[in-house]
């Protein structure tokens, strides 16, 4: 199975930006180029998704857990995180750090930064920061490549695992001891890497996880999502963050895979995408969400809903091949093509 992040292509998360500017979608290619999102809702995420759908040893390798007393306060926080991540962008590949006590011009520049004790001498406040900060620093040293979460997140993150295993309607879905009829019935495919071409241009995606019901011939691809918001309010993130867009690209490339083709020879259908999503706070229990064909079609070709025109698969990849030909990211292509000017209907 090839390895997701070493495929060189585009993907939907990406891709879907341009629908808002060219220069967003380039903003996001370079973030995603330089390093993973470390906002606390994808962190959040990626932790309830490989709990479902990965092992404990890639856990491992991502995460490092601690005690919520690790932290200091925010300020320092802020002052021992800040000089850290000047000495990693100053070392990169051949970091090798010394004890925190060593970087005193940086602590007190950082000290400066965050407005720590103005009014006391640089050494009081160089020492301050190395009697409350050092620990952390270690912390931070020691867990280089990975992602720092608290015991208490990560005991939210177990407990949206154990939720979505025990709800009556998501249980099926996300547990792979789910009760079969035979040992063949069910079939779970977890991170089910996709590629597949359109319009010249390569693309790729990953599924969190494919169901294959052996017994109905049924092919189920499904995403989990986590939300901090009021599950009842997935409708709305549904059209804010255009998962119609990402339900309908993963769907086409599903299809194109060559051992669904094999499937769908024999008889397999596609049956529609599902959204299982779970509460962080799980004050709701988790929900199913389903993306039908006509939520499809929206997102491959465009198309309204409640008065409001969404763009698709399809008009993405033009306004991409318009800007990389063209070589204009700047603008949208209308703008461009207008000569500078915007019509406002």
């Amino acid at each position: 199975m090839s390895n997701y992040k070493d495929i060189q292509a585009l993907n939907q998360s990406i891709l879907k930006k341009i629908l808002y500017s060219p220069a967003e979608f380039k903003k996001a290619q370079e973030r995603q180029n330089n390093e993973e999102s470390s906002q606390d809702h994808f962190v959040f995420g990626t932790m309830v998704d490989i709990m479902l759908t990965g092992t404990r040893a890639e856990f491992d390798e991502k995460f490092i857990k601690v005690s919520e007393d690790s932290y200091p306060s925010e300020t320092i926080e802020k002052i021992v995180r800040g000089v850290f991540d000047e000495i990693l962008a100053e070392y990169q590949e051949d970091i090798n750090f010394f004890p925190f006590s060593a970087y005193t011009d940086k602590i007190l520049q950082h000290c400066k930064y965050q407005n720590y004790y103005n009014n006391y001498k640089d050494e009081t406040r160089v020492s301050k920061i190395l009697t409350t900060g050092t620990d952390y620093f270690e912390l931070l040293q020691n867990s280089v490549g990975k992602t720092i979460v608290t015991d208490i997140e990560y005991a939210k993150a177990v407990n949206c695992v154990m939720a979505l295993k025990s709800d009556e309607f998501t249980k099926k879905y996300s547990d792979k001891n789910y009760p079969k009829h035979s040992p063949d019935d069910l079939e779970y495919l977890d991170k089910v890497v996709i590629m597949f071409e359109y319009e010249g241009l390569q693309f790729k995606g990953e599924l969190d996880r494919v169901m294959l019901d052996h017994d109905r011939k049924v092919i189920t691809p499904i995403d989990f999502k986590t939300t901090s918001k009021s599950i009842i309010s997935f409708k709305h993130e549904f059209w804010k963050y255009r998962y119609d867009f990402q339900a309908a690209v993963y769907r086409y490339g599903l299809a194109k895979q060559d051992f669904i083709v094999e499937l769908m020879k024999k008889g397999y259908v596609m049956d529609n995408f599902l959204y299982i999503v779970v509460e962080k706070e799980l004050t709701n229990p988790p929900m199913c969400f389903e993306v039908t064909k006509d939520i499809i079609r929206i997102g491959l070709a465009g198309g309204k809903i409640e008065n409001t025109f969404y763009e698709g698969f399809t008009q993405a990849v033009e306004r991409y091949i318009y800007a990389a030909n063209n070589n204009k990211w700047q603008y949208p292509k209308e703008y461009y093509e207008n000569n500078g000017r915007m019509s406002l209907l």
